[in-house]
């Protein structure tokens, strides 16, 4: 989803209702009507922000009730995803394990110092994302961390690879940040990858990328073994 999509703006903007205290912990949401109206934009882009702030925990949708703002206190966090989702997602979480570490390791031998630059600059947006309470920011900073490093190894068969997967992609990195108790850990191994890859130990980057992926998928209530 592009930094600039009306869903993420919409995201955005609901995100700042909730951190503001203008939509409260287990308040209802108006009608999708009557809420796209009041941001001005289609209900298709409002009900797709919707489902970027449920994967990220901070509304529930309820069937026949609605829309909720989750409540910490209650535990009323978004849960991982359930049935064909949930198949989904460990697929992608396997392409992932498939792809991503030998990517990783190949731009420790291959990128150019401004390539690694690049994809600190990601780092750094997750960093100050997560520091503002930023979840919609912080998971769109994930996603940029791991679309520069199929750029950067130099194949574009890599990233053409992944394009088919792309909204599932999406989802499935948002959804460990739904998991406040280790909402930084993204954060921390995004960081031990780039370590890697400026130490230009490409062993190193496949490990740390390796780990990250099968840690996102525990955050993520998800096994990758048996999809």
């Amino acid at each position: 989803m592009a930094r600039d999509s009306v869903p993420e703006y919409v995201a955005e903007r609901l995100q700042r209702m909730i951190l503001a205290g203008e939509l409260a912990p287990g308040e209802a949401l108006p009608a999708q009507r009557t809420l796209a109206e009041r941001l001005g934009v289609s209900r298709t882009s409002l009900r797709e922000a919707l489902t970027v702030l449920e994967t990220l925990g901070l509304v529930r949708v309820r069937a026949g009730k609605g829309v909720f703002v989750s409540d910490p206190s209650a535990d009323d966090t978004a849960p991982g995803p359930r049935g064909d989702r949930y198949t989904h997602a460990a697929r992608v979480y396997q392409l992932r394990l498939a792809i991503e570490p030998f990517v990783s390791g190949l731009v420790a031998i291959t990128a150019a110092d401004a390539e690694i630059d690049r994809l600190a600059e990601t780092v750094a947006e997750m960093r100050a994302a997560l520091a503002e309470g930023d979840l919609v920011r912080a998971a769109q900073a994930d996603g940029d961390f791991h679309q520069r490093l199929l750029v950067a190894a130099g194949n574009p068969l890599f990233p053409a690879a992944m394009r088919p997967a792309g909204p599932m992609l999406a989802e499935t990195r948002r959804i460990p940040f739904a998991n406040r108790e280790s909402v930084r850990a993204p954060l921390d191994e995004h960081e031990r990858i780039l370590a890697q890859i400026r130490a230009r130990s490409p062993q190193g980057a496949r490990d740390a990328m390796h780990r990250h992926i099968l840690s996102a998928a525990s955050r993520a209530g998800v096994g990758v073994l048996r999809p």
